[in-house]
């Protein structure tokens, strides 16, 4: 892996509004840039055109983030998370990194990475955790993982996780058990008769209600949540979030909603730009015919002044001439 020194460990803050945006082929060289990128990043325009994009990496990043990120990215898949990255004087400065490969075929032909300021928490729990990725890539251990940018924990803690962030399809399978379940409980208890078609309709009433809960806090609320976003990106309002904490595979339809959102700003912003640019040129082009046209008309103005005098000393010429052909005449 690529080491760039030296480092500082100074902070370089930058404006929460700004996108700092590039793009890089499928070999990782970069090939556009915006100018809060190149700011942002210490180096000329120049120095970064054409060059890896492992110039800005800082080495206190550890490598299971950036083979994370390839490994995602190679699928054909967005990955967001938090980068360390380092200017050009040693210095650094943070960024959540939205990485979306550009499709060609189905295939990733290009890579565009649009990148937003983090907050002070999330950075501070970025630099805990990758200080952690260090030492344990150091003593060989390895208590977690990455996986499309998340944290994934082994052990019984991933087991955890796992249950937690189970996907749609079996969540609601094993709410279909749960109501099974219940309608089995009135035969283990030894109920019989009407005692134990009272007990079961409770049961299935009260499970049947928390099924629907569970499918409003589950399904309905993320697809309205889904919906108004979606509402926001159409309308051309992007500066709402959304959240992403859903069970798959609304998880991963709010985080592609929310990069097209930014991917959008990003494109929009670098637009606003150069119409700002060409206005800008357009308004010296303007100002700069004005001023030919004025010296177009000082110097045709000048060009008649001139004719003039020339005629005129062509008739003085002509009159001088005449008067001393007639003096040489009468003089003969």
């Amino acid at each position: 892996m690529r080491i760039n020194l030296p480092v500082t460990q100074q902070n370089f803050d930058f404006s929460g509004h700004e996108l700092l945006v590039s793009t890089t082929n499928t070999k990782g060289e970069i090939t556009h840039c915006n100018p809060a990128f190149v700011r942002v990043s210490g180096f000329r325009y120049e120095e970064l055109i054409g060059q890896p994009h492992n110039l800005i990496r800082h080495p206190d990043m550890p490598a299971e983030a950036y083979k994370d990120m390839w490994r995602t990215i190679g699928r054909g898949e967005p990955w967001t998370g938090l980068v360390k990255n380092r200017r050009k004087n040693g210095d650094h400065y943070w960024v959540r990194a939205n990485v979306t490969p550009i499709l060609e075929g189905g295939k990733p032909r290009a890579y565009m990475s649009v990148r937003t300021k983090p907050t002070t928490a999330e950075t501070a729990a970025a630099e805990a955790l990758y200080a952690q990725m260090r030492t344990e890539a150091t003593s060989g251990g390895s208590s977690f993982y990455l996986e499309s940018g998340n944290v994934r924990h082994r052990g019984l803690r991933g087991r955890g996780q796992s249950l937690a962030n189970m996907a749609l399809l079996p969540r609601m399978a094993l709410m279909l058990a749960v109501l099974v379940i219940l309608a089995l409980v009135p035969d283990a208890l030894g109920l019989q008769g009407a005692t134990a078609w009272t007990a079961r309709v409770v049961l299935l009433v009260l499970g049947a209600g928390w099924v629907l809960w569970r499918f409003q806090v589950t399904v309905l609320n993320g697809v309205h949540d889904a919906t108004r976003f979606a509402s926001d990106i159409s309308a051309c309002n992007l500066t709402t979030s959304i959240r992403a904490d859903y069970p798959q595979p609304l998880g991963a339809l709010m985080q592609r909603l929310q990069q097209t959102q930014v991917n959008l700003r990003a494109v929009v912003g670098d637009v606003r730009t150069e119409v700002r640019n060409f206005t800008q040129s357009a308004a010296e082009i303007t100002r700069g015919s004005m001023d030919l046209s004025a010296r177009t008309e000082s110097q045709a103005s000048s060009l008649e002044e001139t004719a003039a005098s020339m005629e005129q000393l062509a008739s003085t010429v002509q009159q001088t001439a005449e008067t001393a052909a007639k003096v040489s005449h009468e003089s003969a």
